[in-house]
């Protein structure tokens, strides 16, 4: 994608436009503390956070959808084994924002910046160099419905891996979830608004996406958001 054309894409999509520094500032209290927690019933700390700790490995991983670079910050003791950290997301002042957060955790390994859709093709430099991809709260904020914007990315990211590679993350549930009374009035406006693309997302049609890509597949709903990882991708067999 043209610089012009993520522009474009950037006004366009309120998914990414959205996190402006303001919300940046708000969003480890809101979105990681009180929905996680309340709404999507997820708790960051006792389950998404080890989570993404387990699956972070090997000397390259790359994280999309960056967020305020909580995760990579806070993992930043067993991030430290890691020679490269690339940061990928739409949103230039995310991915700065990212930055800034892990180096202030003590990062000294190097740190890519990818100003980049994740549903554009990865960049031949990026191929086959990295032992974990991380999607955390990406899906859910994406337009469309599983299993079709999930096996987009797939197709996207898994190129990225290196051999012996996993891609791993977690998304908010649509509609059709268990949502209590906040998380459902959290997902009419944040779909709405377009921060959210997931009314129709289900776990059975992400997991038939990750099944269709990849040999080694495994998920498990906390409250309702989804918690996956994948190796070994089919087109990678002999």
């Amino acid at each position: 994608m043209t610089d012009s054309a993520t522009a474009q894409h950037e006004q366009l999509d309120p998914s990414a436009s959205a996190y402006n520094t303001w919300v940046l500032r708000l969003y480890d209290f809101w979105v990681l503390t009180v929905s996680n927690l309340f709404a999507w019933r997820c708790p960051t700390k006792s389950s998404l956070l080890p989570f993404f700790t387990k699956h972070l490995g090997g000397d390259a991983h790359l994280d999309i959808g960056v967020g305020t670079g909580f995760y990579p910050a806070t993992a930043a003791p067993k991030l430290a084994k890691t020679k490269t950290l690339a940061l990928m997301d739409l949103n230039p002042g995310t991915l700065a924002y990212a930055e800034a957060r892990v180096r202030a955790a003590g990062y000294q390994g190097t740190i890519e910046r990818v100003h980049r859709s994740v549903f554009d093709p990865l960049p031949e430099s990026m191929r086959g160099r990295f032992d974990s991809v991380s999607l955390f709260y990406l899906f859910h904020c994406l337009p469309g419905s599983f299993p079709t914007k999930a096996s987009h990315v797939l197709a996207s990211v898994t190129p990225a891996l290196a051999p012996g590679g996993v891609v791993y993350g977690a998304t908010i549930l649509g509609r059709a979830a268990p949502h209590n009374w906040f998380g459902r009035k959290l997902i009419e406006v944040y779909n709405r608004k377009g921060i959210f693309g997931n009314e129709s997302d289900t776990k059975e049609n992400l997991e038939k996406a990750l099944r269709a890509a990849f040999e080694e597949v495994t998920i498990e709903q906390i409250g309702v958001v989804v918690l996956f990882s994948a190796q070994k991708p089919i087109s990678a067999r002999p």
